[in-house]
C-alpha cells in the first residue's frame, strides 16, 4: 500500500534562549558610566514566535491546465469509503478497491471490491463469492477479465457474466499472498509474497510455480517484495528499496540488480512507490525521490530527481483558538523545533558537501537537474503518454498529477489534486484517480476527461533539461532574501556576501554570512567567528543565536578572531589577528575582593565588599587555579573584555542571573567579578 503523508516529526533538540537582553549599542561602548540596564525587559511574546528560516519557494517550471478538474465519484452514504488501494479498468467497467472508513477487519493493504459503470454513473459492492474477500491488487487483462489479489490467492473475474475462477494451492499457487501480476509478449506471471515466480498454464487452468529462487537477498532491505511489472519480453520486481530484474524466460533474476542511486545524500536511499512498463522492454519507476527510468537490455538508468527543500517552517506549529494566545511553553517549543531544524539543514548540508566532495560539476541540493516537482506517488501508462502523480512542493497532503511524453522527453502540462494519490488508471475517456481521504472523509475516487490534457498541441510542452539561461531568469525573480538562500545552499559563497553585503542584516542573513565563511564555504574561521559575534550581540533573541554560540566556541577554540568592538565591528585600523586579550576597564563602584593567603594551609579567606552570591565559596576554602585569560576571551563574544547577559546565558543557559555576580551593578562582568565566580564554582 503506498504510504500515507508522515506525520511532522516530534519536537526535539536545542534549547534556545528563552529570555531576551538588550542590544550593547555601538555608541555606547565601552564607556561604564551610561547608564546601563541590569537585568534586559523581556520582549513581547508574539515577536518571539519564530518565523520561517530558509525560505526558498519552489520553481514553477511546468505550466499549469487551468481548465483541468477532477470530478469525484460518490460511493453509497450508508458506505463511505476512505482509501482507493487499486484500481483496473475493462473498458465498460471500471474496478475498484476501496477501504471503508474506520473498517478494523480489514488489513491496511487491502480493501473491498467494487464495480463502477461510467455510462450510467451506477457504483456497486461486490457480490457473491468476492463480497468477503480482501483485495490487496487489481490487474485488467483485455477488455473482459481482471485478474485479483486476495487474500488466500488469485481470482480471474470474466467481466461480462461475472464468474469467478480461484487460483490457490490446487491450481499450484502456493503463495497465500501474492503481490502482483504482470504480462509480457510470451506468457502471464504472478509473483508471491516470498519471490517466487508463477507462470499461468497454456490453458490458463493453473498456475503453477516457474522458479522457485526469489531474487538475492540484501541485508539493508528487509521490506517484502510488493511489485511486479512487465514489458516487452522483461519483468521487473519491487520491493520499497530496490529492484530485481530478468528476461521472462530466463532461469533466475539478475545477480546485480539495478540501484536507484540520487545525489542528494537526504534522498537515499529511495522508497519506491510505483512501476509500469513501456512495453517495449523499459521500465518508469517513481519513488519518493523522483522518476526513473529503466531500459532492460542494456541496464541503462536515467533519474530525474527531484529538488531538495531547505524552508525550516516557523509559526507555533499547534493549532491556536480564535482569541487565544500561545503561551510561553508553546513558543519556547516552537523555537526549540525551529532551532533544530536549522541544525538538520546545516547537517545536510555537511554530508552532501562530503558525499559529492570534488565532483564536477559539483552538486547542490536547490539546482533542479530536472522539471519534476516533488516525489512520484503513483505513474499509468497510455498509449505512449505517461501520467504522474507526485505530491505537492508545497503542501505534502495534495499532489500534483503531470503528463509526461516519453517519446520526446517533454512535460504537457500538470493540474492539482486536493488528496494524496494512491494510484491511477486509464481508459479510452478518463484517467482515474484513486487517493486517500480519510482525513477529511471525502470520496476518495475521481475523475478527468483526459482530452484537457491531451488536446494541448506540442509545440507548447516543456523539455524535462533546464537550461541555464532559465534558471537565472528564475533566480533573478526571486526577492534578494531568498536569492542568497539559494546562492547559499549552491554553494556560491562570494554571490552570498554580495548579496549580504551591509550593515543594516536580519538574523538570517548574518548567519548566511557567517556560515560562507566556514571550512564548507570559503574557509575562512576569522571572519566566520566575526560575523557570528555581530549576530549573537545584534540579534540576542533569535533562534540562530543558540546556534552561533556553539559555532563561536569551536571557531574561537581552534582559529585568533580579529578584534571588534562593542557591536561586533572591527575598530579602524584593526590588525587581522587578535592580541592578547587587554586589561578591561575599571568603573567606579563597590571594591573587588580581598584576599589574604594562608601560606601554611595553601587556603585563601575571602572578605566580601558586597553581599555573598548565592554560589559563593564557603569563608575558608581551596583557593581555585587563576583563571586564565583565555576562559573569559572564549565567552567574550562581542571582545569588549566583560561578559553581559546574553554572553552569560550562552554559557551558563537561559535562565542563568547575571545580577548575582554583577557585584558593581554595571550589568556586566568584568575580570574581577568573572575570577570571583571562577574561583567558587570550579568545574564551570
Amino acid at each position: 500500500m503506498p504510504p500515507t503523508p508522515s506525520l511532522l516529526r516530534p519536537l526535539a533538540g536545542l534549547l534556545v534562549l528563552a529570555a531576551v537582553s538588550t542590544v550593547v549599542s555601538a555608541e555606547s561602548g565601552p564607556d561604564l558610566a551610561k547608564p546601563r540596564t541590569p537585568v534586559p525587559s523581556p520582549a513581547k511574546p508574539a515577536s518571539r514566535i519564530p518565523r520561517d528560516a530558509f525560505v526558498l519557494r519552489p520553481f514553477e517550471w511546468i505550466p499549469a491546465v487551468p481548465g483541468a478538474r477532477a470530478v469525484p465519484v460518490t460511493f453509497p452514504e450508508t458506505k463511505p469509503m476512505g482509501y482507493i488501494h487499486a484500481l483496473a479498468s475493462t473498458g465498460e467497467r471500471l474496478w475498484i478497491s476501496a477501504h471503508p472508513f474506520g473498517d478494523t477487519n480489514l488489513p491496511p493493504t487491502a480493501g473491498r471490491l467494487w464495480s463502477y459503470h461510467p455510462a450510467s454513473n451506477r457504483i456497486e459492492p461486490a457480490t457473491g463469492i468476492l463480497e468477503g474477500h480482501a483485495v490487496s491488487g487489481l490487474r485488467a487483462r483485455g477488455d473482459d477479465n481482471v485478474w485479483l489479489m486476495i487474500d488466500g490467492g488469485l481470482a480471474r473475474l470474466d467481466g461480462r457474466n461475472f464468474a469467478v475462477d480461484p487460483f490457490g494451492p490446487v491450481q499450484g499457487m502456493s503463495s497465500r499472498n501474492p503481490v502482483g501480476v504482470a504480462e509480457t509478449r510470451r506468457a502471464f506471471h504472478a509473483l508471491g509474497d516470498s519471490g517466487a515466480l508463477h507462470r499461468l498454464s497454456s490453458d490458463e487452468r493453473s498456475f503453477p510455480r516457474f522458479d522457485a529462487s526469489a531474487p538475492l537477498p540484501d541485508a539493508t532491505d528487509a521490506s517484502a517484495w510488493r511489485l511486479l511489472v512487465g514489458s516487452g519480453d522483461w519483468l521487473l520486481a519491487a520491493t520499497d528499496r530496490r529492484l530485481a530484474l530478468r528476461p521472462d524466460d530466463a532461469a533466475r533474476w539478475n545477480a546485480q540488480p539495478p540501484v536507484i542511486r540520487p545525489h542528494s545524500p537526504e534522498l537515499d536511499p529511495v522508497r519506491i512507490l510505483a512501476a509500469c512498463g513501456d512495453g517495449d522492454g523499459g521500465f518508469w519507476i517513481g519513488c519518493d525521490a523522483g522518476l526513473a527510468f529503466l531500459q532492460a537490455s542494456n541496464g541503462a538508468l536515467e533519474f530525474r530527481e527531484r529538488p531538495t527543500g531547505v524552508t525550516v517552517p516557523g509559526g507555533i506549529g499547534i493549532p491556536i483558538a480564535v482569541g487565544m494566545q500561545p503561551t510561553a511553553a508553546a513558543i519556547d517549543a516552537a523555537r526549540d523545533r525551529v532551532a533544530e531544524g536549522i541544525r538538520q539543514r546545516m547537517r545536510a548540508r555537511a554530508r552532501l558537501a562530503r558525499a559529492t566532495g570534488g565532483s564536477s560539476p559539483p552538486v547542490d541540493a536547490v539546482t533542479p537537474t530536472s522539471r519534476i516537482p516533488a516525489g512520484v506517488r503513483a505513474l499509468a501508462m497510455d498509449r505512449g503518454f505517461l501520467w504522474v502523480a507526485t505530491a505537492d512542493p508545497v503542501f505534502p497532503l495534495r499532489s500534483r498529477i503531470l503528463l509526461f511524453h516519453p517519446g520526446s522527453r517533454k512535460w504537457v502540462g500538470w493540474f492539482p489534486f486536493a488528496f494524496p494519490v494512491t494510484t491511477l488508471a486509464v481508459d479510452d475517456r478518463y484517467l482515474w484517480i484513486g487517493a486517500d481521504t480519510q482525513f477529511t472523509r471525502a470520496t476518495p475516487l475521481h475523475a478527468l476527461e483526459k482530452s484537457v490534457l491531451l488536446s494541448i498541441p506540442a509545440s507548447r510542452w516543456s523539455p524535462d533539461p533546464i537550461e541555464r539561461d532559465d534558471l537565472d531568469a528564475k533566480i533573478a525573480a526571486l526577492p534578494p532574501s531568498e536569492q542568497a538562500v539559494f546562492a547559499f545552499f549552491s554553494g556560491n559563497m562570494a554571490r552570498v556576501l554580495r548579496l549580504t553585503d551591509g550593515d543594516d542584516l536580519n538574523d538570517e542573513q548574518l548567519f548566511l554570512r557567517a556560515l560562507a565563511h566556514d571550512p564548507i564555504g570559503l574557509d575562512q574561521p576569522e571572519a566566520m567567528a566575526l560575523h557570528l559575534r555581530r549576530l549573537v550581540i545584534r540579534h540576542p533573541d533569535s533562534v540562530f543565536t543558540g546556534l552561533a554560540g556553539a559555532l563561536l566556541e569551536r571557531v574561537t577554540q581552534t582559529a585568533p578572531a580579529a578584534p571588534t568592538g562593542p557591536d561586533g565591528v572591527p575598530p579602524p585600523g584593526a590588525p587581522a589577528t587578535t592580541p592578547p586579550a587587554p586589561t578591561p576597564t575599571t568603573s567606579a563602584g563597590p571594591s573587588p575582593p580581598e584576599t589574604a593567603r594562608d601560606p601554611a594551609a595553601g587556603t585563601a579567606t575571602v572578605r566580601e565588599a558586597t553581599p555573598t552570591p548565592p554560589l559563593a565559596a564557603p569563608p575558608t576554602a581551596p583557593r581555585a587555579q587563576q583563571a586564565p585569560a583565555s576562559t573569559l576571551q572564549r565567552r567574550d563574544l562581542n571582545r569588549d573584555g566583560r561578559l553581559n547577559l546574553v554572553e552569560w546565558r550562552l554559557w551558563l543557559g537561559p535562565k542563568a542571573e547575571l545580577r548575582d555576580w554583577d557585584r558593581n551593578g554595571d550589568g556586566e562582568i568584568d575580570r574581577a567579578e568573572f575570577q570571583a565566580f571562577a574561583e567558587a564554582n570550579p568545574g564551570r
